[in-house]
């Protein structure tokens, strides 16, 4: 039997986010320290939407970044799970 909780880990760069902060917006963070918070809780449309009424003609920035070590999803794969996808690879394509 395959122990699949030793096939990914968290994402050590984004914390298991899948995103990361825009330091840009870090000014705007602080004058307005309940934004943070509310923030990583908040649909995308709300985001948006509080953050145009905070900062209506600052920033064109995202206010987070998608995490480019884990691609968005918040996990990365471990060794053996890296080796496992290299024996389905092997097994599933007939010109590997």
């Amino acid at each position: 039997m395959i122990d699949l909780d030793v096939l990914d880990k968290q994402c050590p760069k984004c914390c298991g986010l899948g995103r990361i902060e825009n330091p840009a917006w870090y000014p705007i963070w602080a004058t307005r320290s309940d934004l943070k918070d509310s923030f990583q809780i908040l649909e995308t449309k709300e985001k948006l939407t509080i953050a145009e009424e905070t900062a209506p003609d600052q920033l064109d920035e995202p206010i987070f970044f998608i995490c480019k070590k884990c691609h968005g999803r918040g996990k990365i794969l471990t060794n053996e799970g890296k080796q496992l996808i290299e024996f389905v690879r092997f097994w599933l394509n007939p010109n590997y």
